[in-house]
């Protein structure tokens, strides 16, 4: 049985790193669509930690491919 190459190794592991956003930004959206009130605006509040994770993480992988370019230019 053959490894993954790595390449496809880290673009699996940033697919999962994006599911917790994408998590809460799916359970603010329902919690504020299913209540009004504190619940409604706990709900924006679940929404806005969503983006700033999603945001977070984007510029984490651009940091990581910057990363991995570099190696591959220096070489073995």
């Amino acid at each position: 049985m053959a490894a993954a190459p790595p390449e496809d190794d880290w673009r699996r592991r940033a697919r999962r790193r994006f599911l917790v956003p994408l998590a809460l930004l799916v359970v603010g959206a329902a919690i504020v669509l299913a209540f009004d009130g504190v619940a409604y605006a706990v709900g924006w509040g679940v929404i806005g930690l969503g983006l700033v994770g999603a945001v977070s993480l984007l510029f984490l992988e651009i940091g990581l491919s910057e990363d991995r370019a570099r190696e591959r230019e220096r070489g073995p």
